[in-house]
């Protein structure tokens, strides 16, 4: 399974010469594929590494990563939505990159340091986030 939405674009015939079927992916591979798995588990990976010591040099390790790994985020869905040679399918690179930073809401992360963070919100912007991510549905052919 690639990263790509597949959009309901009809694929090239196969070496066979067989009549190409249009595919598109259903709702849970959207969902699945709007999710960026990866650079969450590189999150969790490098946060879990850092020592946890009180203080201010700990919270600024915690937000460098943060920041590090949106970038990467948006990086990482270009280039794995894009088509050989092709534009990559921005509405899933735009998508994924407003869910990681939801994602690490919901973990905790740099966001515990706040007084106002409460988990069940957390939790509940990533319920909310990822349902609705799902539904959108990229234009065929995109």
């Amino acid at each position: 399974m690639g990263r790509r939405i597949v959009t309901g674009a009809t694929p090239p015939a196969g070496p066979s010469g067989g009549v190409p079927v249009p595919t598109t992916d259903d709702y849970l591979s959207r969902l699945a594929k709007n999710i960026p798995a990866e650079i969450v588990g590189l999150y969790l990976f490098v946060t879990g590494v850092i020592p946890e010591t009180p203080g201010p040099s700990n919270a600024t390790a915690q937000w460098v990563v943060f920041a590090v790994c949106c970038v990467l985020t948006f990086v990482y869905l270009w280039h794995a939505t894009r088509r050989e040679g092709g534009k990559p399918l921005w509405p899933q690179v735009v998508l994924a990159t407003i869910a990681f930073p939801v994602w690490v809401f919901a973990i905790g992360g740099p966001f515990k340091a706040f007084t106002w963070y409460q988990s069940w919100i957390a939790a509940l912007a990533l319920g909310f986030t990822t349902v609705v991510f799902g539904m959108f549905e990229p234009a065929p052919g995109s």
